[in-house]
């Protein structure tokens, strides 16, 4: 049984935290069989660092155009967002960030080209506030204005398939298109 909204569907397997556990499971949707399990071990768990929100919501497995991630917080980091990349067949993480960004604090996350976004709440005039790029190990704080219609999102993921996000928000299914921009850098200019 898993816990939280932080489960994911990539490449035929769903991805979730064990119920009250720092654990979590590959669950082959084909075969009906556990793949993989691996655990998280200095991840908090049981409402120790979930989302402002609350919900079970301590660790978040996410996809995007660079694979499977997982989003948590340890006492060892203070409290603050870790993300670590994982490999899908063997869950082992392949590499980890420590943010300085409090777990508690946000709102909802998600994972696009490497980026972790963050909002700064769930209810009512929620921004995206936050931006951690994993591929240069760096911050910024940003302002973009999200929509929040029915005022609480408990889960919001990005599917890289159909770059669009999607969230659970006050039993409304909700999706939100997304249009990314490439920055284009030339010595010429």
């Amino acid at each position: 049984m898993g816990t939280g909204t932080g489960q994911v569907v990539y490449n035929g397997s769903i991805y979730f935290n064990k119920f009250q556990s720092h654990i979590i499971i590959r669950f082959d949707l084909k075969s009906e069989t556990i793949l993989k399990t691996r655990s998280l071990d200095s991840a908090g768990y049981t409402n120790v660092y979930h989302y402002a929100w609350g919900g079970q919501s301590d660790i978040d497995l996410m996809v995007d155009e660079n694979g499977l991630w997982v989003v948590y917080a340890t006492n060892q980091n203070a409290g603050n967002i870790v993300i670590s990349k994982l490999d899908p067949n063997t869950l082992q993480i392949l590499k980890t960030w420590n943010t300085g960004y409090p777990k508690r604090s946000a709102g909802e996350a998600f994972m696009i080209c490497g980026t972790l976004y963050v909002t700064n709440g769930y209810s009512g005039g929620t921004k995206v506030h936050y931006a951690y790029q994993t591929n240069t190990s760096n911050y910024e704080y940003i302002d973009i204005p999200f929509q929040n219609k029915y005022s609480h999102i408990s889960m919001l993921d990005y599917n890289p398939k159909d770059r669009a996000l999607y969230a659970w928000n006050n039993g409304h299914q909700v999706l939100y298109n997304v249009t990314l921009f490439h920055v284009i850098r030339s010595d010429e200019l």
